[in-house]
């Protein structure tokens, strides 16, 4: 039984899709979006929220290389205030996508002071691990191609290509 609707587990999938940036993964669930019921205007805002979520992952992981040289850290700029649960669904699934493990740990930890359960966390969780996978997979399939072993397929040859199917939405 899931705990998260349509709309919570599409925010989070979006969120991911981005942070993973995956582009078949973030048009199959644009489209997803808009059928549980997102505006455009609310998937705009949370494709970039996730974008931002996904340089700061960027800088904190690039800041782990500064340190290992000695050098100075970049500045992050941060998130705006986590101050409602659609936008740390969003948080948490870009997070995961762009393997941003402390600021994970972080959005959780502000989700919970916004009232979302143990059980609705672990179901996000769940829905941005299965996103990332699959991003992982176009991935593995963008290298095959690239290196001659595969035909393309049918999204790489102009056609639609789905992300993830029921299994998110």
């Amino acid at each position: 039984m899931t705990s998260l609707t349509d709309v919570q587990r599409e925010l989070v999938a979006l969120g991911a899709a981005v942070g993973a940036g995956c582009q078949p993964c973030t048009q199959y669930h644009v489209r997803a979006a808009l059928k549980a019921g997102l505006s455009p205007e609310e998937i705009r805002r949370a494709i970039d929220e996730a974008q931002a979520v996904r340089r700061e992952g960027g800088v904190a992981v690039a800041n782990v290389g500064r340190r290992h040289l000695g050098l100075g850290e970049e500045e992050a700029h941060g998130e705006s205030c986590l101050c409602e649960a659609p936008k740390a669904l969003v948080y948490i699934g870009s997070a995961t996508g762009c393997n941003a493990g402390g600021l994970l740990a972080r959005y959780l930890e502000a989700a919970t002071g916004l009232g979302l359960s143990e059980e609705e966390l672990a179901e996000a969780v769940q829905v941005a691990q299965f996103v990332k996978e699959r991003a992982a997979d176009f991935l593995r399939n963008d290298v095959e191609r690239a290196l001659g072993k595969l035909a393309p397929t049918p999204a790489a040859a102009g056609g639609s290509a789905s992300c993830c199917g029921p299994a998110c939405g």
